[in-house]
């Protein structure tokens, strides 16, 4: 297990991973948006997007928190491609969504209990729900 100082500093690492990937799906999530379907899926796309900018917001705030300073933007990390089609692009965003998760339980895990590590849990609580929505977008196409 490792020291609490080391998981926090590994925490913040992870934040800034985060938060550079996050940085980059705005055009992703407009061009899904573009080739979806129905109403109903752009939506619900648009909400899970709006989702991902809240939490683009808390990363950003628990880390000057715990360092002092802004999230330092370096390139994008390309974590989301064009989507070749509609189903690519869910399928792609499922993917990354459950990776997503499994770095919010590790930061999750590195921080203090209290008002940052519920910004966390509320954080993983929504990525559990935004990979239950890109299973609903996806059920209709497998059929």
């Amino acid at each position: 297990m490792p020291l609490p100082y080391t998981a926090m500093r590994e925490s913040l690492q992870l934040i800034q991973t985060t938060a550079n990937a996050e940085s980059n799906t705005e055009s992703f999530y407009r061009k899904l948006i573009e080739l979806a379907p129905s109403e109903e899926a752009r939506t619900i796309i648009a909400s899970i997007r709006d989702d991902e900018r809240k939490h683009l917001n808390i990363l950003r705030e628990i880390y000057a928190a715990f360092t002092g300073r802004a999230v330092q933007l370096t390139a994008p990390i390309t974590m989301y491609k064009d989507a070749a089609s509609y189903e690519e692009g869910l399928k792609e965003a499922l993917f990354n969504k459950w990776t997503m998760v499994q770095r919010a339980g590790s930061i999750l895990a590195a921080m203090p209990t209290g008002y940052y590590q519920n910004l966390i849990a509320k954080i993983a609580i929504d990525n559990v729900a935004i990979v239950s929505k890109w299973n609903y977008l996806l059920a209709p196409l497998r059929r």
